[in-house]
C-alpha cells in the first residue's frame, strides 16, 4: 500500500465474530502489515494459555486488579465472557486517535455496541461470519482448546452473535482467509479516507 498525501482520519475498528471465525487472525495481520494501524490489547482475567505473552496477546490481571481498573474508569468498555472479564483500556485508544491512526480490536458484540455508542463516528464495526456453522464447529474442534461442554457453549454463543451481524456496518464471510483479509483492508481504506 502506497501512502498518499491525502488527509486521513483515525478511528476505532471493532471486529466481532464468533470464536473460530478468524477475527483475531485478521486483526493481527492488519496491524502487522500497516504502520497506521495499532492493535488494541485487551485486559483480561482469564488464565494465560501456553504460548501467550502478557502485553502482546492480552494484559493478564487478577479479578481484584480488574475491579480496581474498572473503578478508576480506565476502560473504554468491559464485559464478562464465558466467566472471565475482558476490557479495552482507554489510554491507548486516545493515543492512537490523536495520531490519526486506526486502533483495531477484536471484540464481542456487547463490547462493540458499547464502543459504537460511546465513540459514534470515530468507530467502524465489522462482523466476521463463518461460511457455515458446520465449518465453525470444525475449526473449533481443530483447535483442541475446548472440551465438549465448552465447544457446545461456544456454538450456542456463536448463534447468538451471528444474529447480531445485521446491526454491523460491514459483514465479511471468512471462507478463504486472503479474500476476507482483502475485504477488511478495502473497508479500512474506504473509511480512512472519509473526512
Amino acid at each position: 500500500m502506497v501512502e498518499t498525501d491525502q488527509k486521513t482520519r483515525g478511528f476505532v475498528l471493532c471486529v466481532s465474530g464468533p470464536s473460530g471465525s478468524g477475527k483475531t487472525s485478521l486483526c493481527d495481520r492488519l496491524a502487522a502489515e500497516h504502520e497506521y494501524v495499532d492493535r488494541s490489547i485487551s485486559v483480561t482475567t482469564r488464565p494465560q494459555r501456553p504460548g501467550e505473552l502478557s502485553g502482546k496477546d492480552y494484559i493478564f490481571v487478577s479479578h481484584e486488579e480488574f475491579e480496581r481498573m474498572k473503578e478508576a474508569w480506565q476502560f473504554l468498555e468491559w464485559a464478562e465472557v464465558f466467566g472471565n472479564f475482558y476490557a479495552t483500556p482507554v489510554g491507548p485508544v486516545k493515543e492512537s486517535l490523536k495520531k490519526a491512526k486506526i486502533i483495531v480490536m477484536d471484540i464481542d458484540t456487547i463490547g462493540a455496541s458499547f464502543v459504537k455508542k460511546r465513540m459514534g463516528r470515530d468507530s467502524v464495526t465489522v462482523f466476521i461470519l463463518p461460511p457455515s456453522m458446520q465449518e465453525l464447529e470444525r475449526r473449533l474442534r481443530e483447535r483442541r482448546q475446548n472440551n465438549q461442554k465448552d465447544l457446545e457453549m461456544r456454538l450456542e454463543e456463536a448463534a447468538r452473535e451471528i444474529a447480531m451481524a445485521p446491526s454491523y456496518e460491514y459483514r465479511i464471510e471468512n471462507g478463504e482467509f486472503s479474500s476476507a483479509y482483502q475485504q477488511l483492508l478495502d473497508i479500512v481504506e474506504k473509511e480512512r479516507l472519509k473526512l
